[in-house]
Parts: structure tokens; sequence; C-alpha cells
């Protein structure tokens, strides 16, 4: 079963990823902004997930609130919904 959500997820990481190495912005890379930028994108797309009522939710929640406390950028999410082992 394919994860739409994670694959969203994904992408916001590696956008994260691109910005650190461009730095279009005018925040240094990897700064407490970009990760909290890059934090509140997770954020909004698990309550995005959480209103589809998709069990993704709360994995994509944890890890943004993970990498938010710890300053950890999270591994990719997994393509298929029978990876994960919660």
């Amino acid at each position: 079963m394919t994860a739409p959500f994670y694959a969203a997820a994904n992408r916001i990481l590696s956008m994260y990823d691109q910005r650190q190495l461009v730095a279009p912005t005018k925040t240094a890379a990897h700064s407490p902004a970009e990760r909290y930028w890059a934090c509140e994108r997770l954020l909004d797309l698990a309550g995005a997930a959480a209103y589809a009522g998709s069990k993704e939710a709360t994995v994509i929640k944890a890890a943004a609130e993970l990498w938010e406390n710890s300053e950890r950028i999270p591994s990719r999410f997994p393509d298929d919904l029978h990876e994960v082992h919660v």
C-alpha cells in the first residue's frame, strides 16, 4: 500500500537538504530558523494526514517533534505502509 503522506514528508526533508546546500535564504545553513521552518512544514503535513484519517500522521508528527527537540534530522520515511513497524 502506498504512503502518500510519507512521500510528501520525504519531499520536505529533501527540500531542507537542498536549502542547506544552496542557502537561497538569509538564514544560515542548519540554523534554528531553517530547522523550525522544516519542522513546521512536517507538522502541517501531519495535521493534513490526521484530518484525512491516515496512520502516517502520528509517525510524521513524532519525527517532527523529535527533530525540533533533539536537532537530529529524521531519516527518510518508507515508501510503503507495510514497511512501518510502530
